[in-house]
């Protein structure tokens, strides 16, 4: 598939793009502020609720992103599944941040939800983006940032988990958990920049990439 052709809903993708973008990076202020405000005071928690409601928000508007590109992958039985599980899990992801805010939602279920509605996400973005690294004129650099994200992501969360059940001296530990909590902050801190350069190219703002060669300068 030629993918600086325009196909139709490019354009609409483009705006969802930019918003879950901008949804994006407020929650990771929002989430920052929290823990660097509110949770040392023990509350009141209006970063978080706001941190809740944006991902709520940034979950709806990836959807119609995903699909999107996604159009762009090259046919195969599992694409199909892969688009509808993923499709499934960001909305679950709002739902339950939806529901937390207005309390219908404990936090404990909420965050769980969550955090499963993210697994998946990553895994779209490593199996997606990396088969879209070898489809002509789709952007490297595009491609090369969402396999990093869900690689990332995918390492850290592992490694964090690790850290915290193994057994053994706390300083091995702890390294281990650190090494996966800066794996998977890296994949969530250029979560939205991903969406911003995937807005740009939906929205055919920059040239495309030329295939096999080097990233498009946007």
């Amino acid at each position: 598939m030629d993918n600086s052709v325009e196909l139709p809903g490019d354009r609409a993708a483009s705006a969802f793009a930019f918003s879950a973008a901008a949804a994006g990076a407020l929650g990771i202020v929002t989430l920052a502020a929290m823990y660097a405000v509110e949770v040392p005071k023990g509350g009141p928690f209006v970063f978080g609720a706001i941190n809740d409601a944006t991902g709520a928000v940034f979950n709806v508007l990836a959807i119609p992103v995903i699909l999107q590109v996604h159009q762009r992958l090259p046919k195969a039985p599992w694409t199909g599944p892969l688009k509808w599980v993923t499709v499934t899990a960001c909305a679950a992801g709002a739902t339950s941040s939806a529901l937390l805010v207005f309390k219908v939602l404990d936090f404990g279920p909420s965050t769980a939800i969550s955090v499963a509605a993210i697994v998946v996400q990553g895994a779209w973005f490593f199996v997606a983006n990396n088969r879209l690294l070898h489809v002509e004129d789709y952007p490297q650099g595009l491609a090369k940032l969402g396999r990093f994200i869900g690689g990332a992501l995918w390492i850290g969360l592992p490694l964090a988990g690790l850290g915290f059940l193994l057994p053994g001296p706390e300083w091995l530990r702890y390294g281990i958990m650190g090494a996966g909590f800066i794996a998977g902050a890296s994949s969530w801190a250029v979560w939205p920049y991903w969406y911003f350069k995937a807005g740009r190219f939906l929205g055919h703002k920059h040239a495309a990439g030329v295939p096999g060669g080097a990233p498009s300068a946007a």
